[in-house]
């Protein structure tokens, strides 16, 4: 494909965003409702509805009985304010800043939006290169001289249903943070959103135990800790506002003394997930069904939970955090420090139930 006259689009094909709305210096918006509205070239819209009408899922077809491929409903764009399809490419500092709109809002979909354990899949990111008028079409590094030699069928795993994205107070300020973003502690929470969107993913590419390292690489990327006391000390300072029933345990040093720790159960949840990080670099088999805290998913979905409590405080700390209309946030009672312990405790519960229920069933 010759370069003269390409173009790129960044967007995102099963996203369950229905209206467009702005995030910093982007505009993200669904392509078929408002292409007519954004751009202006004919040519552009045809050739990104032919494309964008490869995305196809399997369906069945009440009506007659049978499965069918059906074309996905839309694909959301994400694109820097003004920036005209068919005429601009983007940036490399652009690009960048893209992916990480996308973290933002697959962080906030899953960690504010939802009622459910969900993933990041729904959110999967692509950017794709074009010539207006052109037949071909490069996916990859895979050139294809006409594009209904293409079938794009969305993954078996990817449900959007289970998701809903609202723009939140935190979405709206981590975009205004892009201006912020060669302050060190800005950088980190960027970092910490991009490897939270690769561990909160059900591809069958990510085992449990890469999702458990990669969750805590969120947190260490974000705090900068060295070794589990010092994580789980740097949890206890930023969320040192209340007074959790705290628990005391006697644990081992390195010369096999044991000394009286206390942690808030938060506290103790990162302490031990770090612990369970050492058995699985260094080889040891995990049962998932006798770990203290339940599975993988219920450890991300919590993991989230205080991510975002986190990443709020080291906002605070930097003056972006609160909004400038601080009252237009919303209640939240899992926010609130003195509520993480209640949510662990009633997460681990609420799974420790459903899996004698399942087994129940099963025996």
């Amino acid at each position: 494909m010759p370069e003269r006259n390409i173009s790129q689009v960044a967007y995102m094909p099963y996203a369950p965003i229905k209206e467009s709305f702005q995030i910093g210096n982007y505009d993200v918006w669904p392509f078929y409702l408002q292409s007519g509205k954004r751009v202006k070239n004919q040519d552009v819209i045809k050739h990104l509805t032919r494309f964008f009408n490869r995305y196809v899922e399997r369906k069945f077809d009440r009506i007659n009985g049978e499965y069918c491929d059906k074309p996905l409903e839309d694909a959301v764009i994400i694109s820097p304010t003004n920036y005209e399809l068919g005429l601009n490419k983007l940036s490399e500092i652009q690009i960048e800043e893209i992916k990480t709109i996308c973290h933002i809002i697959s962080f906030c979909a899953m960690n504010e939006c939802a009622f459910v354990s969900s993933s990041a899949d729904a959110f999967i990111l692509h950017l794709y290169k074009f010539q207006p008028g052109s037949d071909g079409v490069m996916l990859g590094n895979t050139l294809f001289a006409n594009l209904d030699m293409v079938k794009l069928m969305k993954p078996y795993y990817i449900d959007p249903s289970l998701l809903k994205f609202d723009k939140t107070d935190l979405c709206d300020v981590l975009g205004k943070a892009l201006l912020f973003r060669d302050r060190k502690p800005v950088q980190r929470i960027f970092r910490a959103l991009e490897i939270f969107y690769h561990t909160a993913t059900h591809s069958e590419m990510m085992t449990d135990e890469h999702r458990l390292l990669s969750l805590l690489m969120c947190f260490e990327v974000l705090l900068n800790f060295n070794g589990k006391e010092s994580f789980a000390n740097k949890i206890e300072r930023m969320i040192e506002n209340y007074q959790p029933n705290s628990e005391k345990r006697a644990v081992k040093r390195k010369n096999d003394k044991e000394e009286d720790l206390t942690y808030s159960k938060t506290g103790w949840w990162a302490y031990d997930l770090y612990n369970l990080r050492t058995d699985i670099v260094h080889g040891k088999d995990i049962n998932w069904k006798f770990q203290k805290y339940g599975n993988i998913w219920t450890r991300i979905q919590f993991g989230g939970i205080l991510l975002r409590k986190l990443i709020k405080e080291i906002l605070s700390q930097e003056s972006l955090w609160p909004p400038d209309d601080a009252d237009a946030i919303i209640a939240d009672a899992i926010i609130e420090v003195d509520r993480l312990d209640i949510k662990l405790e009633n997460m681990v519960a609420e799974f420790n139930e459903t899996y004698m229920s399942e087994n129940e069933a099963s025996g």
